[in-house]
């Protein structure tokens, strides 16, 4: 029962769950690397710094595979250490998508070795290189710059690439040239963090090795590898593919509770309460003998009445008084009387009396009954 303070939840919670199937904020991954966080690790900041250069920067939560298959891609892909490697499939949409003349920038980040199909390039992580000396600086090409820091998670093996920075001796960031499009992979996402973005000449580091693959007309963020690479209970019911259901079912769900909350009648009680029938009581016994299916136990008591007003108190005998009255009122003889009394007195006597057989024999003994009242 809702009352005066609650009656507008309902009605305005409806219209939030309308307003979620146009409008649906960006919640994150749930991660702390991806564009979406502000934290040490993420991302945040390169994303905002590419949508103040780049034509036009979005994120995509589609899995990659359709996303390139419909088109929602732009010119240019940044997939920066990802939760989770792209699989077979994916790595097939890709590599398609970049020999067409798509521009790919991929950071590699994990504890994991992973090869990169058709462009020869082998990520190598750290626990298999030892940890690196962190105060070196990175050896770049592209920015002549003591202000520059590099933490890196491994090295890259790439034999057939251009390789860009190195560090400590090893390989750490690699172009070159697939089909129609270019590439771009770094052994580490870190230079991309909110952290080493405040670091010197970090920043101009970062966009030179977006700007070696990209033209910047257009950049896509890739967040479907981290949405699908972190295990998931709730917030699996939320992602892009079942949002519009989930919604729908919570919809239901309000609709139902706030049909539920309506009440009927007025807010406050009458001071004087109407009083219940005088024949409640009759009628509730009634019904619970119908339900009961056995007439015996009312045919007993109505038998019992007639013995008490038409025979003898003391010896038992008819008192032939009242069963002359009752006959000659009736327009029948004594002996048609009781014998329906005689037969209503047996059939009262058995363990169970279907109901319409108890009606017919209680209707005949309220006659001989009602005859003496005239």
């Amino acid at each position: 029962m809702s009352s005066r303070g609650t009656q507008w939840f309902w009605p305005i919670a409806i219209l939030i769950v309308l307003a979620l199937h146009v409008w649906y904020p960006d919640t994150g991954t749930g991660i702390l690397h991806d564009t979406y966080s502000p934290t040490a690790d993420g991302q945040k900041a390169f994303y905002r710094l590419v949508s103040e250069q780049a034509g036009w920067t979005d994120r995509n939560t589609t899995p990659l595979v359709r996303a390139i298959q419909v088109g929602y891609l732009e010119p240019t892909l940044c997939i920066l250490g990802p939760e989770r490697w792209p699989t077979t499939s994916e790595w097939e949409a890709i590599l398609d998508w970049v020999a067409e003349g798509g521009e790919l920038l991929l950071a590699c980040r994990g504890f994991e070795e992973a090869t990169i199909p058709e462009l020869d390039i082998r990520y190598v992580p750290r626990d298999q290189v030892g940890p690196p000396d962190d105060s070196l600086p990175p050896q770049a090409d592209l920015l002549d710059s003591p202000g520059i820091a590099w933490w890196t998670d491994g090295r890259l093996v790439a034999p057939h690439s251009k390789v860009l920075v190195e560090y400590d001796g090893t390989t750490q960031a690699v172009s070159g040239i697939y089909g129609e499009g270019r590439y771009v992979v770094t052994a580490s996402s870190l230079i991309f963090s909110n952290q080493l973005l405040t670091y010197g000449d970090n920043p101009v580091l970062a966009m030179r090795l977006l700007e070696q693959v990209s033209y910047l007309d257009g950049v896509t963020f890739d967040e479907s590898l981290n949405s699908t690479g972190t295990p998931k209970t709730i917030g699996l019911l939320f992602d892009p593919d079942l949002r519009p259901i989930t919604l729908q079912l919570i919809l239901l769900t309000f609709l139902y509770g706030w049909w539920n909350s309506l009440r009927f009648g007025p807010w406050h009680l009458p001071a004087i309460r109407g009083r219940h029938n005088i024949v409640d009581h009759t009628d509730a016994v009634g019904l619970a003998y119908w339900r009961s299916k056995n007439g015996v136990a009312v045919l007993r008591a109505y038998v019992q009445i007639i013995q008490q007003q038409f025979f003898e108190r003391s010896t038992g005998h008819p008192n032939l008084h009242l069963w002359e009255s009752a006959a000659r009122r009736l327009g029948q003889t004594v002996s048609s009387l009781q014998e329906s009394w005689q037969q209503a007195h047996g059939v009262a006597q058995q363990k169970h009396v279907d109901r319409r057989v108890a009606a017919d024999l209680i209707r005949k003994l309220s006659q001989l009954r009602a005859a003496v009242r005239l």
